[in-house]
């Protein structure tokens, strides 16, 4: 939580292939509580305990891709506000974007 900037903003993009939130989600204890729901419900048919998370850079900055047993299921980027904490947080599920991820060239994810 100390992370995140008070006004924390979580952008997704499923891309009308997967689901994702429809509007962005504000706010310090909402982007909190969005989060930790994900770690207790099946995510495009991968049980929590089957994901892993791996850090990594994409697009030039620090990102975190969520890998299933067979394939990349989301990419979060972000952005800081002048003291540092996190003030955006794009989370890209669309598969079609992923492609680059799952390529292993991260470099150009938007």
């Amino acid at each position: 939580m100390e992370v995140l900037s008070p006004d924390v903003t979580l952008w997704t993009d499923g891309g009308g292939k997967v689901r994702q939130a429809l509007k962005p989600v504000v706010g310090l204890e909402t982007v909190a509580r969005w989060f930790a729901a994900l770690g207790t419900a099946t995510y495009q048919g991968i049980e929590p305990g089957q994901m892993r998370a791996e850090l990594t850079w994409i697009n030039g900055g620090p990102g975190i891709v969520f890998c299933g047993p067979d394939r990349v299921v989301a990419a979060l980027t972000f952005d800081f506000d002048p003291e540092g904490r996190i003030s955006t947080i794009h989370n890209v599920a669309n598969p079609d974007k992923l492609r680059a991820v799952a390529d292993g060239t991260l470099h150009e994810l938007s």
